[in-house]
């Protein structure tokens, strides 16, 4: 059990920059040429998973239209999904925009937001909210299919390639078959509890399910 954890966070530290780096496509995805009008200048005080962070004065983040492996339930890639925002974003300034028309702040009281980085190259800025996706590490994700995100298609894009080129959750992935309700915004396996009053399901493969822009249930699909 001499297990050194600094050395854990290093290796999937190295995991996160090697998976970004396998194509050239995921190294730009997510980069643009300036920051949206109106963003906001904040200073992180600690990242605690893929999609959500701390700032200096307290207030927690979400980001939008994304979601990752949970932490405290051991889901796969969990780790590196951290280390990917953890890395651009721990001690750092960042900067915080929001969707036009839809609500700033959760039920939690979390500033709901997409999160802005220089790039990398110091040419632009990162939309972490993306590039997490094009890196693996992040599902496109919104509550209903009623919630509009601006990006919402570029994050169904950058999904499908990271699932392509097997990156990070992707690299081991095998299509298999799922059902859809008629206006749900998730999918399942059929034996869901979830299920069990519900009619009319489609049957189709998840990939075809996420190029639609659904999610996978959290409950039947929360380890696949």
């Amino acid at each position: 059990m001499g297990c050194n954890f600094s050395s854990i966070v290093e290796e999937i530290t190295g995991q996160v920059q090697a998976a970004s780096a396998t194509s050239g496509d995921a190294v730009s995805a997510g980069v643009h040429s300036q920051l949206p009008a109106g963003a906001e200048k904040y200073t992180v005080r600690n990242v605690y998973d893929g999609d959500t962070l701390t700032l200096v004065d307290e207030r927690r983040v979400r980001l939008l239209g994304i979601d990752t492996p949970e932490i405290k339930e051991n889901q796969p890639y969990a780790h590196e999904a951290k280390a990917y925002t953890k890395d651009r974003c721990h001690k750092k300034d960042i900067w915080l925009s929001y969707e036009q028309g839809g609500d700033k702040e959760d039920h939690y009281g979390r500033l709901l937001a997409f999160v802005w980085v220089p790039a990398d190259n110091g040419n632009g800025y990162l939309c972490i909210n993306e590039g997490i996706v094009a890196a693996g590490f992040a599902t496109a994700y919104r509550p209903n299919t009623n919630t509009h995100f601006h990006n919402w298609d570029t994050l169904i894009a950058l999904q499908k390639s990271a699932r392509d080129n097997k990156r990070g959750m992707w690299s081991s992935f095998q299509d298999y078959s799922v059902v859809t309700t008629r206006n749900g915004s998730a999918f399942h396996v059929r034996s869901c509890e979830h299920l069990s009053n519900s009619h009319n399901l489609t049957e189709m493969k998840a990939s075809e399910a996420t190029d639609k822009g659904l999610h996978p249930c959290r409950t039947c699909l929360a380890d696949k």
